[in-house]
Protein backbone atom coordinates (compact mmCIF):
# COMPACT_ATOMS: atom_id res chain seq x y z
CA UNK A 1 0.00 0.00 0.00
CA UNK A 2 1.33 3.37 -1.08
CA UNK A 3 -0.50 6.47 0.13
CA UNK A 4 0.03 10.10 -0.76
CA UNK A 5 -1.35 13.02 1.20
CA UNK A 6 -1.92 16.23 -0.74
CA UNK A 7 -1.90 19.04 1.81
CA UNK A 8 -2.80 22.70 1.48
CA UNK A 9 -1.57 24.96 4.27
CA UNK A 10 -1.31 28.66 4.92
CA UNK A 11 -0.91 29.02 8.69
CA UNK A 12 0.25 27.29 11.88
CA UNK A 13 3.50 25.55 10.84
CA UNK A 14 3.65 23.89 14.28
CA UNK A 15 0.42 21.99 13.76
CA UNK A 16 1.40 21.19 10.17
CA UNK A 17 4.53 19.49 11.50
CA UNK A 18 2.52 17.44 13.99
CA UNK A 19 0.08 16.44 11.25
CA UNK A 20 2.79 15.15 8.91
CA UNK A 21 4.55 13.26 11.71
CA UNK A 22 1.26 11.68 12.81
CA UNK A 23 0.55 10.30 9.31
CA UNK A 24 4.07 9.25 8.35
CA UNK A 25 4.62 5.54 7.78
CA UNK A 26 7.99 4.47 6.43
CA UNK A 27 7.84 3.22 2.82
CA UNK A 28 4.09 3.88 2.73
CA UNK A 29 3.35 7.61 2.86
CA UNK A 30 4.49 10.53 0.73
CA UNK A 31 3.36 14.13 1.19
CA UNK A 32 2.88 16.81 -1.47
CA UNK A 33 2.40 20.22 0.09
CA UNK A 34 1.20 23.57 -1.22
CA UNK A 35 1.98 26.54 1.00
CA UNK A 36 0.08 29.72 0.24
CA UNK A 37 2.37 32.19 -1.51
CA UNK A 38 1.53 34.79 1.14
CA UNK A 39 3.01 32.53 3.85
CA UNK A 40 6.64 31.89 4.80
CA UNK A 41 7.44 28.45 3.39
CA UNK A 42 10.65 28.15 5.40
CA UNK A 43 8.71 28.06 8.67
CA UNK A 44 6.89 24.97 7.36
CA UNK A 45 10.09 23.26 6.26
CA UNK A 46 11.80 23.89 9.60
CA UNK A 47 9.23 22.01 11.71
CA UNK A 48 9.92 18.69 9.99
CA UNK A 49 12.58 16.34 11.41
CA UNK A 50 15.40 15.37 9.05
CA UNK A 51 14.08 11.85 8.49
CA UNK A 52 10.85 13.17 6.99
CA UNK A 53 12.31 15.60 4.46
CA UNK A 54 12.71 12.97 1.74
CA UNK A 55 9.02 12.07 2.07
CA UNK A 56 7.69 15.64 1.90
CA UNK A 57 7.60 17.51 -1.42
CA UNK A 58 6.91 21.23 -1.19
CA UNK A 59 5.52 22.63 -4.43
CA UNK A 60 7.76 25.16 -6.14
CA UNK A 61 4.86 26.77 -7.96
CA UNK A 62 2.76 28.45 -5.28
CA UNK A 63 -0.44 30.47 -5.54
CA UNK A 64 -1.70 33.37 -3.50
CA UNK A 65 -4.99 31.82 -2.45
CA UNK A 66 -8.21 33.76 -2.01
CA UNK A 67 -11.11 32.10 -0.25
CA UNK A 68 -13.90 31.23 -2.65
CA UNK A 69 -11.80 31.97 -5.74
CA UNK A 70 -10.42 29.86 -8.55
CA UNK A 71 -6.97 30.20 -6.98
CA UNK A 72 -8.09 27.32 -4.75
CA UNK A 73 -8.51 25.15 -7.84
CA UNK A 74 -5.13 26.29 -9.13
CA UNK A 75 -3.28 24.77 -6.21
CA UNK A 76 -5.45 21.64 -6.40
CA UNK A 77 -4.41 21.24 -10.03
CA UNK A 78 -0.74 21.84 -9.21
CA UNK A 79 -0.77 19.26 -6.43
CA UNK A 80 -2.36 16.69 -8.73
CA UNK A 81 0.05 17.51 -11.54
CA UNK A 82 3.05 17.09 -9.22
CA UNK A 83 1.81 13.67 -8.12
CA UNK A 84 1.68 12.40 -11.69
CA UNK A 85 5.00 13.86 -12.69
CA UNK A 86 6.95 12.57 -9.67
CA UNK A 87 7.67 9.18 -11.25
CA UNK A 88 6.00 7.16 -8.51
CA UNK A 89 2.53 5.60 -8.38
CA UNK A 90 0.24 5.35 -5.36
CA UNK A 91 -2.73 3.25 -4.34
CA UNK A 92 -4.59 6.08 -2.64
CA UNK A 93 -4.49 9.87 -2.73
CA UNK A 94 -5.87 11.96 0.13
CA UNK A 95 -6.57 15.66 -0.06
CA UNK A 96 -6.47 17.32 3.38
CA UNK A 97 -5.66 20.69 4.92
CA UNK A 98 -2.80 21.66 7.19
CA UNK A 99 -5.24 22.12 10.08
CA UNK A 100 -6.59 18.55 9.98
CA UNK A 101 -5.65 15.72 12.30
CA UNK A 102 -6.21 11.96 12.07
CA UNK A 103 -8.50 10.23 14.56
CA UNK A 104 -7.77 6.72 13.28
CA UNK A 105 -4.43 5.03 13.71
CA UNK A 106 -2.33 4.67 10.56
CA UNK A 107 -2.83 0.90 10.72
CA UNK A 108 -6.60 1.33 10.76
CA UNK A 109 -6.47 3.79 7.86
CA UNK A 110 -4.36 1.42 5.76
CA UNK A 111 -6.49 -1.62 6.58
CA UNK A 112 -9.71 0.23 5.79
CA UNK A 113 -8.39 1.30 2.39
CA UNK A 114 -7.30 -2.27 1.65
CA UNK A 115 -10.74 -3.57 2.60
CA UNK A 116 -12.45 -1.08 0.26
CA UNK A 117 -10.33 -1.12 -2.90
CA UNK A 118 -13.16 -0.12 -5.25
CA UNK A 119 -14.61 2.75 -3.23
CA UNK A 120 -13.93 6.42 -3.97
CA UNK A 121 -14.19 8.41 -0.77
CA UNK A 122 -15.68 11.55 -2.21
CA UNK A 123 -19.23 12.74 -1.62
CA UNK A 124 -21.26 14.96 -3.90
CA UNK A 125 -24.71 16.16 -4.80
CA UNK A 126 -26.17 17.32 -8.08
CA UNK A 127 -26.08 21.11 -7.80
CA UNK A 128 -27.60 21.59 -11.25
CA UNK A 129 -30.87 20.15 -9.94
CA UNK A 130 -30.66 21.57 -6.42
CA UNK A 131 -33.12 24.42 -5.88
CA UNK A 132 -33.53 24.29 -2.09
CA UNK A 133 -32.20 26.53 -0.73
CA UNK A 134 -32.23 28.84 -3.73
CA UNK A 135 -28.81 30.26 -2.87
CA UNK A 136 -27.21 27.04 -4.10
CA UNK A 137 -27.97 28.02 -7.70
CA UNK A 138 -26.22 31.37 -7.23
CA UNK A 139 -22.91 29.57 -6.66
CA UNK A 140 -22.78 28.83 -10.37
CA UNK A 141 -25.24 31.03 -12.29
CA UNK A 142 -23.90 34.29 -10.84
CA UNK A 143 -20.46 35.55 -11.84
CA UNK A 144 -18.12 35.53 -8.83
CA UNK A 145 -14.84 37.38 -9.41
CA UNK A 146 -13.19 36.37 -6.14
CA UNK A 147 -9.64 36.54 -7.54
CA UNK A 148 -10.03 40.05 -8.97
CA UNK A 149 -9.04 43.42 -7.49
CA UNK A 150 -6.13 41.94 -5.54
CA UNK A 151 -4.27 44.66 -3.67
CA UNK A 152 -7.38 46.75 -3.18
CA UNK A 153 -8.60 47.40 0.37
CA UNK A 154 -10.54 44.32 1.53
CA UNK A 155 -13.79 46.15 2.19
CA UNK A 156 -13.59 47.94 -1.15
CA UNK A 157 -12.70 44.68 -2.88
CA UNK A 158 -15.71 42.86 -1.43
CA UNK A 159 -17.94 45.75 -2.43
CA UNK A 160 -16.67 45.72 -6.02
CA UNK A 161 -16.97 41.94 -6.36
CA UNK A 162 -20.49 41.96 -4.93
CA UNK A 163 -21.60 44.92 -7.03
CA UNK A 164 -20.40 43.36 -10.29
CA UNK A 165 -22.02 40.03 -9.38
CA UNK A 166 -25.42 41.54 -8.63
CA UNK A 167 -25.45 44.03 -11.51
CA UNK A 168 -24.67 41.31 -14.05
CA UNK A 169 -27.35 39.08 -12.55
CA UNK A 170 -29.90 41.93 -12.62
CA UNK A 171 -29.10 42.55 -16.28
CA UNK A 172 -29.74 38.90 -17.07
CA UNK A 173 -26.07 38.08 -17.66
CA UNK A 174 -25.94 34.66 -16.09
CA UNK A 175 -24.21 31.34 -16.59
CA UNK A 176 -25.91 28.04 -17.23
CA UNK A 177 -26.15 25.82 -14.17
CA UNK A 178 -24.46 23.08 -16.18
CA UNK A 179 -21.34 22.73 -18.35
CA UNK A 180 -21.25 21.96 -22.05
CA UNK A 181 -18.06 20.10 -22.95
CA UNK A 182 -16.05 20.32 -26.15
CA UNK A 183 -18.17 17.73 -27.96
CA UNK A 184 -21.46 19.31 -26.94
CA UNK A 185 -22.42 17.02 -24.05
CA UNK A 186 -24.12 18.54 -21.04
CA UNK A 187 -22.44 17.91 -17.68
CA UNK A 188 -24.30 18.55 -14.44
CA UNK A 189 -22.39 20.45 -11.75
CA UNK A 190 -21.78 18.64 -8.45
CA UNK A 191 -20.74 20.08 -5.12
CA UNK A 192 -19.09 18.57 -2.09
CA UNK A 193 -16.16 19.00 0.26
CA UNK A 194 -12.54 19.83 -0.58
CA UNK A 195 -11.34 16.86 1.50
CA UNK A 196 -11.48 13.38 0.02
CA UNK A 197 -9.56 10.18 -0.76
CA UNK A 198 -9.42 8.76 -4.28
CA UNK A 199 -7.81 5.86 -6.08
CA UNK A 200 -4.79 6.49 -8.27
CA UNK A 201 -6.75 5.66 -11.43
CA UNK A 202 -9.53 8.09 -10.53
CA UNK A 203 -6.93 10.77 -9.83
CA UNK A 204 -5.33 10.06 -13.19
CA UNK A 205 -8.68 10.63 -14.87
CA UNK A 206 -8.99 13.99 -13.09
CA UNK A 207 -5.45 14.91 -14.13
CA UNK A 208 -6.14 14.11 -17.78
CA UNK A 209 -9.40 16.07 -17.76
CA UNK A 210 -8.01 19.24 -16.19
CA UNK A 211 -5.04 19.16 -18.59
CA UNK A 212 -7.07 18.70 -21.75
CA UNK A 213 -10.61 20.00 -21.22
CA UNK A 214 -10.42 23.75 -20.76
CA UNK A 215 -14.19 24.22 -20.39
CA UNK A 216 -13.87 23.27 -16.72
CA UNK A 217 -11.45 26.12 -16.05
CA UNK A 218 -13.59 28.55 -18.07
CA UNK A 219 -16.70 27.64 -16.11
CA UNK A 220 -15.32 27.44 -12.59
CA UNK A 221 -13.18 30.57 -12.76
CA UNK A 222 -16.30 32.58 -11.91
CA UNK A 223 -18.05 30.11 -9.58
CA UNK A 224 -18.16 30.52 -5.79
CA UNK A 225 -15.82 28.17 -3.91
CA UNK A 226 -14.98 26.11 -7.01
CA UNK A 227 -12.61 23.90 -5.00
CA UNK A 228 -15.82 22.28 -3.72
CA UNK A 229 -17.19 21.91 -7.24
CA UNK A 230 -14.59 21.14 -9.90
CA UNK A 231 -13.26 17.77 -8.67
CA UNK A 232 -16.76 16.54 -7.81
CA UNK A 233 -18.09 17.59 -11.23
CA UNK A 234 -15.30 15.75 -13.03
CA UNK A 235 -15.66 12.56 -10.98
CA UNK A 236 -19.47 12.40 -10.93
CA UNK A 237 -19.54 12.81 -14.72
CA UNK A 238 -17.10 9.92 -15.20
CA UNK A 239 -17.03 6.13 -15.11
CA UNK A 240 -16.12 6.42 -11.41
CA UNK A 241 -19.43 7.96 -10.36
CA UNK A 242 -20.95 4.68 -9.16
CA UNK A 243 -18.00 4.16 -6.82
CA UNK A 244 -18.53 7.54 -5.17
CA UNK A 245 -20.96 8.64 -2.45
CA UNK A 246 -23.98 10.43 -3.92
CA UNK A 247 -26.19 12.57 -1.71
CA UNK A 248 -29.76 12.92 -2.91
CA UNK A 249 -32.34 15.35 -1.59
CA UNK A 250 -31.99 18.85 -0.19
CA UNK A 251 -28.60 20.42 0.37
CA UNK A 252 -27.29 19.04 3.71
CA UNK A 253 -24.62 21.69 4.25
CA UNK A 254 -20.86 21.24 4.14
CA UNK A 255 -20.97 18.92 7.14
CA UNK A 256 -23.26 16.50 5.31
CA UNK A 257 -21.02 16.44 2.24
CA UNK A 258 -17.74 15.73 4.05
CA UNK A 259 -17.18 11.95 4.06
CA UNK A 260 -13.94 11.49 6.01
CA UNK A 261 -13.71 14.51 8.31
CA UNK A 262 -15.68 15.46 11.39
CA UNK A 263 -16.42 19.16 11.25
CA UNK A 264 -18.96 21.58 12.63
CA UNK A 265 -19.82 24.65 10.61
CA UNK A 266 -21.74 27.69 11.81
CA UNK A 267 -20.50 30.41 9.48
CA UNK A 268 -16.97 29.18 10.13
CA UNK A 269 -15.43 25.81 10.92
CA UNK A 270 -15.14 25.27 14.68
CA UNK A 271 -11.69 24.87 16.27
CA UNK A 272 -11.56 21.76 18.46
CA UNK A 273 -10.20 21.67 22.01
CA UNK A 274 -9.49 18.96 24.56
CA UNK A 275 -13.10 18.98 25.80
CA UNK A 276 -14.23 17.79 22.35
CA UNK A 277 -12.21 14.56 22.49
CA UNK A 278 -15.08 12.17 23.25
CA UNK A 279 -17.28 13.66 20.56
CA UNK A 280 -14.53 13.41 17.95
CA UNK A 281 -13.47 9.82 18.59
CA UNK A 282 -17.09 8.62 18.76
CA UNK A 283 -17.90 10.27 15.41
CA UNK A 284 -16.48 7.35 13.43
CA UNK A 285 -14.72 9.79 11.09
CA UNK A 286 -11.14 9.26 9.98
CA UNK A 287 -10.05 12.88 10.49
CA UNK A 288 -11.18 15.99 12.30
CA UNK A 289 -10.91 19.62 11.30
CA UNK A 290 -9.75 22.01 12.55
CA UNK A 291 -7.03 22.07 15.19
CA UNK A 292 -4.66 24.91 16.02
CA UNK A 293 -1.52 25.33 18.12
CA UNK A 294 -2.11 26.90 21.51
CA UNK A 295 -5.79 25.96 21.40
CA UNK A 296 -5.81 22.26 20.56
CA UNK A 297 -2.54 21.08 22.13
CA UNK A 298 -4.22 19.06 24.88
CA UNK A 299 -6.54 17.49 22.32
CA UNK A 300 -3.63 16.46 20.10
CA UNK A 301 -1.96 14.72 23.06
CA UNK A 302 -5.13 12.77 23.87
CA UNK A 303 -5.66 11.80 20.23
CA UNK A 304 -2.04 10.64 19.93
CA UNK A 305 -2.48 8.34 22.93
CA UNK A 306 -5.76 7.06 21.51
CA UNK A 307 -4.22 6.35 18.13
CA UNK A 308 -1.23 4.62 19.72
CA UNK A 309 -3.69 2.05 21.06
CA UNK A 310 -4.63 1.17 17.48
CA UNK A 311 -8.21 2.27 17.96
CA UNK A 312 -10.45 3.89 15.37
Amino acid sequence: MKITYLISAHQDPGHFGRLVKSLYVNNVTTFFVHIDKKSDIHSFRMVLPDELHSSVVFLNLRYSVNWGGYSQCEYQKELIRTVFECGESFDRCFFISGLDYPLWSNECIINYLRDNPDKEFIKGMDLTNCFAPSKMQTRVVKYHYRDFFIGVNNNTRRLLIGMIREVLYFLGIRKNNYIVNEVGNRLNVYCGSSWWCLSYNCMRHIYEVICKEKHFETYFKTALAPDELMIQTIVFNSVYKDKCILHEGEYPGLVGLTPLHYIEYEGAIAVWTERDFDKLVSSGKMFCRKLMSGVSDGLVEKIDKYRAGGKI
